[in-house]
């Protein structure tokens, strides 16, 4: 199997689960933010949602991405239109499939090179590490979702 087609399962098997759990909250509990400071499973959808055309970005160019400007203002303000966990979850997978196509694209030997990136102090990253931002980026927000769930009582698993 090649990598691109391993990291595209894996993404997908981590999107689902964390929409798994995000989906399964109450209506009314969707905005709730744990001491009015965190942030709301409504909120992380929304991000969750929109990750992979980050990831796009990221994976595509030889450049560090920008995460100021008019361009991702405009992300953020169509971010706060999607109302639902459920509206979330489809415009996630409506841009996965985007991502996805990138990934299919992207060379064997693109995989190695590298590209400085501004997380976590900043470093070199490859691609194939790059490619696996959104599968990490579903899997925190997964921690988060079911921490928030414990808070308001729900201990299942999903």
């Amino acid at each position: 199997m090649k990598y691109q087609d391993h990291i595209i399962d894996l993404t997908q098997r981590a999107a689902d689960e964390a929409f798994r759990y995000a989906v399964a909250v109450p209506a009314d509990k969707v905005d709730w933010k744990p001491l009015d400071a965190g942030r709301s499973v409504l909120d992380q959808a929304r991000e969750m949602a929109q990750c992979p055309i980050w990831a796009i970005g990221i994976v595509s160019s030889d450049e560090p991405p920008k995460f100021d400007g008019p361009e991702m203002e405009a992300q953020m303000a169509e971010m706060q239109t999607w109302s639902t966990v459920a509206e979330c979850q489809a415009k996630c997978n409506e841009n996965l499939a985007k991502l996805f196509e990138t990934i299919r694209a992207t060379s064997d030997e693109r995989l190695e090179q590298t590209k400085w990136l501004p997380f976590s102090g900043g470093r070199d990253y490859t691609y194939a590490e790059m490619m696996d931002y959104p599968r990490w980026n579903f899997t925190y927000h997964l921690g988060q979702i079911a921490y928030i769930q414990t808070l308001f009582g729900d201990k299942e698993m999903y």
